[in-house]
């Protein structure tokens, strides 16, 4: 095919359904009981995005549930949690004991494709959310479909220019974070190693939730998420508030180790989410993952294959350039993702965009997977500016915040787009189609024409005629 123009975990809690009239307190005058939820979230709820997994905090109201229904005046379908929320204790290693807030989980099931539903979440007696709505995505199998890519978002004006970017399109209706979300780990730096300051999770958790709680947001694990502060030996669990706050389907993907690896499928394409900060070795449990959740993909169904992680196994850029994770991983499984036929790889880490050209064992090849560096999101580190001497197989590279969104438009075409922040505005700055072969799905392109890399591929129209 021609590729392109260019989890150790909490197991969430699942939920029964009732269609009781709600009575919804709303904001409550006695403060002595008022805790209304704060960070609330979504996330798919399983690997064919019928379900909605709305995630959220409270100080100590330890049950909860969702009302929801398609109209905002009517949330007359009640869910409830089958288990209390859960705390985790955070001891660090330079002063800050932190006590998270209670974490809740619960899923609204048998969601209909395409629909728009309205919800909020909470407890009797102790208040509500606002009512939030979302979008469930096309059934899958279907063929058009639109999402954003970000990676290293963290918490700044510029984190904040980027997700209302993604807010203001109302065509996107999920986002994919490429690790690096809240930079807790990184929040003081006059300790001898980088202090852990939990607190910024929850702040995190509030500057996002005005997007987030209105459209699935699908994560995976990045350096600054493992979290296990200290000189050995290590008192933290790795990535102990990522596995928390956050419910991935990983069980319903077959994965054993919570949300750390994962796979999930919407409209006409099959994700894959892995970690570079765990084994990832042949023979290990995350390969093996992987080997059995490739042979599953159908590419009749979901002729589009995209996978996930968070360190890039090509990059031109001077920072984080051949780490063990990126060179490792790479050499463990870059001959499978080919024998497959991925169609894409996005990854964050380096704090700059960069687009390469289809390549496969450091040389441009047209069967290869395109990869999309997507770590510019707006963290505090800043851009990364500095770049080795650009390498044939790197298409397009520039040091700018910002954000990617792919639309697919069928079975054989997907327009990506990488949009720089630019004055608080988005503006497109690279684009350019990835084209496959629907006749036989799972195989390359072998018509021998030379792929050709900018605002239009091989002479077709604008992506608007498709």
């Amino acid at each position: 095919m021609l590729r392109a123009a260019v989890i150790v975990g909490v197991v969430a809690v699942l939920a029964s359904v009732s269609s009781a009239a709600p009575v919804l307190e709303g904001r409550m005058t006695d403060s002595s009981s008022f805790d209304p939820p704060t960070q609330v979230h979504l996330a798919l709820g399983d690997t064919a995005g019928a379900s909605m997994v709305v995630s959220w905090i409270t100080t100590n109201a330890s049950a909860g549930h969702v009302y929801y229904g398609t109209s905002k005046d009517k949330l007359n379908t009640r869910v409830e949690q089958l288990a209390d929320a859960e705390r985790y204790t955070f001891q660090s290693t330079y002063g800050e004991h932190y006590v998270s807030g209670l974490i809740h989980h619960a899923k609204i099931p048998n969601l209909a494709p395409l629909t728009k539903y309205y919800y909020r979440c909470g407890a009797d007696g102790f208040g509500y959310s606002d009512v939030f709505s979302f979008t469930t995505p096309p059934v899958v199998g279907t063929s058009k479909f639109i999402f954003s890519v970000i990676g290293d978002l963290g918490q700044t004006a510029n984190s904040s220019s980027t997700i209302e970017h993604i807010k203001s399109d109302p065509t996107t209706n999920l986002t994919v974070i490429v690790g690096d979300l809240s930079y807790a780990d990184s929040a003081e730096r006059t300790t001898p190693t980088r202090n852990c300051t939990q607190r910024r999770w929850d702040s995190w958790g509030e500057l996002v939730e005005h997007v987030f709680a209105n459209q699935p947001l699908m994560t995976l694990p990045g350096n600054h998420e493992i979290e296990q502060e200290g000189p050995p030996p290590a008192t933290q669990e790795k990535f102990l508030a990522y596995q928390k706050r956050f419910r991935m389907p990983w069980k319903e993907s077959g994965a054993t180790n919570g949300n750390l690896y994962y796979s999930f499928e919407v409209g006409p394409v099959h994700f894959i989410m892995l970690n570079s900060y765990m084994d990832f070795d042949k023979g290990s449990q995350q390969y093996e993952w992987l080997l059995q959740d490739l042979k599953k993909v159908d590419r009749s169904v979901t002729p589009w294959l995209f996978a996930s992680m968070h360190a890039p196994w090509y990059n031109s850029n001077v920072f984080h350039h051949n780490e063990p994770e990126e060179t490792g991983m790479r050499a463990a499984m870059e001959d499978i993702m080919f024998k497959h036929n991925v169609d894409a790889i996005f990854s964050g880490h380096v704090h700059a965009y960069e687009r390469m050209f289809p390549v496969y064992k450091n040389k441009t090849n047209p069967e290869a997977p395109t990869y999309l560096n997507i770590g510019d999101a707006g963290n505090r580190e800043g851009p990364a500016y500095l770049y080795f001497p650009q390498p044939k197989w790197s298409a397009y590279r520039e040091p700018a915040f910002g954000h990617g969104r792919v639309e697919i438009f069928n079975a054989t075409h997907a327009h990506w787009t990488w949009h720089k922040n630019l004055n608080s505005e988005a503006t497109v700055s690279d684009d350019v189609w990835l084209v496959r072969n629907a006749a036989i799905p799972s195989s390359p392109y072998k018509h021998g024409l030379t792929p050709l890399f900018g605002r239009t591929f091989d002479g077709f129209a604008p992506y608007k005629s498709f």
